[in-house]
């Protein structure tokens, strides 16, 4: 796959979607391209997260440790990103269901591209910033419900 063509499936993603297309070649073109057999962890729960990983072929499993499987991911995914972006541990265990292609984009080389590229940087920033206002009002009305639900007793 090209740099370009690469630059276009970190488009697709919510976070890069406002993002200049040379910016996202530049991180396309510094990002490491791994394999991943089916069994092999791509991230384990708890786990500093140095890396996100973009998911360009293949399907991976989804795990948490309280709640065990959650999910699956396959091409186009952005895994990681916020945890690497806050320098927080990775929330899931991540291993390749079927042999995975994926682009490892380093925490360094994300800041030193968000550092190079302000423009690149605000515009990543605000896209997370409506990530978790969305992720707030679901829990806000959550919450609401909750509250507005009737108890399991009856009362």
């Amino acid at each position: 796959m090209s740099v370009k063509a690469d630059g276009e499936t970190f488009r697709r993603i919510p976070i890069f979607a406002e993002c200049d297309p040379v910016h996202l070649q530049v991180l396309a073109f510094s990002a490491i391209r791994q394999s991943f057999a089916a069994g092999e962890t791509l991230m384990r729960e708890d786990a500093p997260a140095d890396a996100a990983f973009l998911i360009l072929s293949g399907e991976t499993t989804l795990t948490a440790r309280r709640e065990g499987a959650i999910g699956t991911a396959g091409a186009g995914a952005l895994l990681g990103e916020v945890a690497m972006i806050g320098a927080r541990p990775y929330a899931l265990t991540v291993v390749a269901s079927e042999p995975v292609t994926a682009l490892r984009i380093d925490r360094e080389l994300f800041l030193r591209v968000a550092q190079e590229f302000p423009e690149f940087a605000a515009t990543v920033f605000k896209s997370l910033a409506r990530k978790l206002e969305r992720s707030v009002g679901e829990i806000g009305a959550t919450r609401q419900a909750f509250e507005q639900a009737r108890s399991f007793g009856g009362a």
